[in-house]
């Protein structure tokens, strides 16, 4: 498969997004989009902007090795948490971290072309849909924390309606329930997510995808174009990503909505735009 197009931009002053591929000669072999967990620590204590962003990066730069080997997903994963956790190790090492310290996590979605054909893993609520030869969608769309997230919308709002617009003290105020959802990570009846624990290993999603025609990868805040703002459908996401102006042109759409809606009060949300981030791959013959 071919690039046909990639972005990922920031809703704030750090891009906690991330995404990556293995070309040669054109050819895609694999790709991967992260979505930087939100930390709800207070303050950031590693490197690189925040802490999920560290997580992201660190994980970006394992991939573009284990990307390229000949393993199954299931391992490629095993080795990546190996290394993050390493990593973690390192950096930790001279850190006093606060009490209750939430660990840095991200979404994460991989695919990666194997003789039989194109398979994916997912960790978490970023998207994927890939099109089919006979025009049919194998999908991996449905956030694993909808109900808490709902919820936690719908709180949202009732305090912006009483006029508490900041985020972060949207945040300080629904901390515990934040880290009690948190607590279900990678445990069963909660939600898979990357981590420098072996308990990200506990729970991926995987899929075969055979040979699509088209693949889209994206993280929730690019998938709003669905499932919040009805833009798109699934479907009609994939055609318009490429489409005229592509993923950029579908990202800016996102965004005029959302800065038509800075309050939150149409389109019930946490906070007014997310990072997003998109790789489209379509078949080049």
């Amino acid at each position: 498969m071919k690039l046909a197009g990639a972005i990922s931009e920031g809703s704030g002053s750090v891009n906690e997004d991330g995404f990556g591929l293995i070309e040669t000669s054109g050819e895609v072999s694999a790709a991967w989009v992260f979505d930087g967990v939100t930390g709800i620590n207070g303050a950031n204590v590693l490197p690189g902007g925040s802490d999920a962003a560290w997580l992201v990066a660190q994980a970006g730069h394992h991939l573009r090795s284990l990307a390229t080997e000949d393993l199954p997903l299931a391992m490629i994963l095993s080795r990546l948490v190996d290394h993050l956790m390493a990593d973690w190790q390192a950096v930790s090492a001279h850190l006093s971290l606060p009490p209750g310290y939430d660990p840095p996590a991200a979404c994460l979605i991989l695919a990666k072309k194997y003789p039989d054909g194109w398979s994916a893993l997912r960790l978490g609520d970023s998207c994927l849909i890939a099109r089919q030869a006979d025009g049919g969608h194998n999908l991996l769309t449905a956030s694993p924390n909808n109900a808490f997230d709902h919820w936690l919308a719908g709180e949202a709002r009732k305090r912006r309606d009483a006029g508490m617009l900041d985020i972060g003290a949207l945040l300080a105020e629904f901390h515990h329930e934040l880290a009690a959802g948190r607590m279900k990570r990678n445990r069963p009846g909660g939600y898979s997510i990357l981590e420098a624990d072996k308990a990200a290993l506990a729970m991926p999603e995987l899929i075969g995808l055979g040979f699509p025609r088209a693949l889209l990868l994206c993280t929730d805040g690019f998938y709003r174009a669905v499932d919040h703002y009805g833009i798109h459908d699934d479907a009609t996401l994939l055609t318009a990503c490429a489409g005229d102006g592509g993923v950029r042109r579908v990202l800016a759409e996102v965004r005029a909505v959302e800065a038509g809606d800075p309050a939150c009060e149409k389109y019930l949300r946490f906070k007014p735009a997310d990072d997003a981030t998109a790789v489209l791959l379509v078949d080049g013959n």
